[in-house]
């Protein structure tokens, strides 16, 4: 049963209206903004951000990773194997960029924008299966002002195309498209290699949802969709990494042989030495097999966290606050020198026009410590809904086995990991609004009303682009 309306207006009888005047305001917000509201707001958002910086000339404007994956799109077009540490696919929209717009910021980063938008939207498509539109409005909406979905969809980086495919596998799913399902979580797979989680998160959903019913996900029609589910993921992922390793044949290993000689210069005398520099490539990659032992052996060996602030390098440490210390992916600096009469300096103040952070909103992101006990208290009670618990696996799966490998491999993670862990905080958080609420509505809209104005002001403050510290 869903719950009720939390931004909805009530009818009222009383002649002087005074319900309507403590509630109308939010009542009124609910009933004039939708999704599509949202949508155009944050694309625009992203068409105004992912201009920054523009110029692309001697190799300059690249931010963070796209000198890797600006790099690898155009060797992808060319027909040259490279970036073997991930799938091919998540790059596959900035060839199409570069290919329809040009080598240039809006050819690159264009279609994660795109990817960007979309996920919002197919979050709030899940959302709606469980949730009043207001509610899961404010799933999407926790979900687009998420500072580090925002810049990674507004660059040409990895980590939007398997969030968005795995929405859409998640949606499939409560539709009971199952083997759309399984395409959708094929793409997220083969966009980058941490789809796995959100496809562990389906399986633990999965489980839980026919715990009850055993016997009969034991029987033969029932297993025969199983197997048919993972042969077209199977497939989806398999297929097109053999095709690539055929038409690029990518190596696991290059070698650089650097023969120098010596020669006289018969009329000077001298010796004039010249180097030759040849670079050889053994243990071609030929099946999909071989491709994911490869991601797996580089993984592993990204290990210690001496070049890399312990914030970055630690899980545990993205969800406390303490030590902040965001990655700079790209600052630029202006400094303004203000002087007296006679010219001598007063004072030098300094500005940031671009300044692309590293950082989640922490709003969303230290909502788990709220959003969990209320899981864990639910499913102890056993009063989880279908949303709880897909919740909670979503954080379970994508979230601990970052912790797991942090403590026994010793594997540097990065904070933007934490971008897959939004998902399930984002579904959780009209849960925690419920639950505190008790059923009063007007609870529920101050409640949804401060989280997400903590959200968008935070969502702000950290925003890319500071137009105001534009100083000639």
């Amino acid at each position: 049963m869903r719950a009720g309306p939390v931004l909805a207006a009530t009818l009222v009888t009383d002649p002087e209206r005074s319900e309507v005047s403590r509630l109308g305001f939010f009542a009124r917000l609910a009933r004039g903004l939708g999704i599509g509201h949202l949508l155009l707001f944050i694309f625009a958002l992203h068409l105004f951000a992912l201009s920054f910086p523009s110029d692309t000339s001697n190799g300059s404007g690249l931010v963070f990773d796209e000198s890797f994956y600006v790099t690898a799109s155009h060797e992808l077009l060319h027909g040259v194997a490279s970036n073997l540490e991930h799938p091919f696919f998540g790059k596959v929209w900035g060839v199409l960029g570069i290919s329809i717009f040009g080598d240039n910021f809006f050819g690159w980063r264009i279609f994660y924008a795109v990817i960007g938008t979309l996920a919002v939207w197919m979050m709030y498509g899940l959302a709606r299966n469980f949730f009043t539109k207001e509610k899961a409005l404010l799933a999407a909406s926790m979900l687009a002002f998420e500072n580090i979905l925002f810049i990674h969809t507004s660059l040409l980086l990895l980590d939007g195309p398997p969030v968005l495919f795995a929405l859409a596998g998640f949606l499939a799913y409560f539709k009971r498209r199952f083997f759309l399902s399984a395409l959708a979580f094929g793409l997220s797979i083969l966009s980058k290699e941490s789809g796995v989680f959100f496809l562990l998160a389906l399986v633990l959903y999965h489980v839980w949802a026919n715990r009850k019913n055993l016997r009969t996900s034991l029987r033969p029609i029932a297993l025969r969709k199983v197997l048919a589910f993972a042969v077209i993921l199977s497939l989806v992922v398999g297929l097109p990494l053999w095709g690539y390793d055929a038409a690029y044949h990518p190596s696991a290993k290059s070698t650089v042989l650097v023969q120098q000689t010596v020669v006289v210069d018969p009329a000077t005398n001298q010796t004039v030495t010249s180097t030759k520099t040849s670079t050889i490539h053994s243990d071609n990659v030929t099946n999909p097999l071989q491709n994911f032992a490869y991601y797996f052996t580089y993984q592993s060996s990204l290990t210690g966290c001496g070049k890399v602030d312990q914030w970055n390098c630690y899980p545990w440490s993205w969800i406390l606050p303490f030590g902040v210390t965001p990655l700079q992916y790209y600052v630029s600096t202006v400094t303004v020198t203000s002087r007296a009469p006679d010219g001598s300096p007063l004072s030098i103040t300094q500005f940031h026009p671009i300044d692309w952070q590293g950082i989640g909103n922490l709003v969303l992101w230290y909502s788990i410590w709220l959003v969990v006990p209320v899981l864990a208290w639910k499913l102890i009670r056993r009063s989880a809904t279908e949303a709880g618990v897909l919740s909670g696996c979503l954080i379970a799966a994508t979230y601990l086995p970052l912790t797991y490998i942090s403590l026994v491999s010793h594997r540097v993670e990065y904070a933007f990991y934490f971008l897959n862990t939004d998902v399930g905080l984002a579904l959780g958080i009209p849960l925690v609004i419920g639950f505190v609420a008790r059923g009063n509505e007007r609870t529920e809209r101050l409640l949804v009303f401060l989280w997400l104005a903590a959200a968008v002001v935070f969502f702000f403050v950290y925003f890319p682009v500071n137009p105001f510290a534009f100083r000639s």
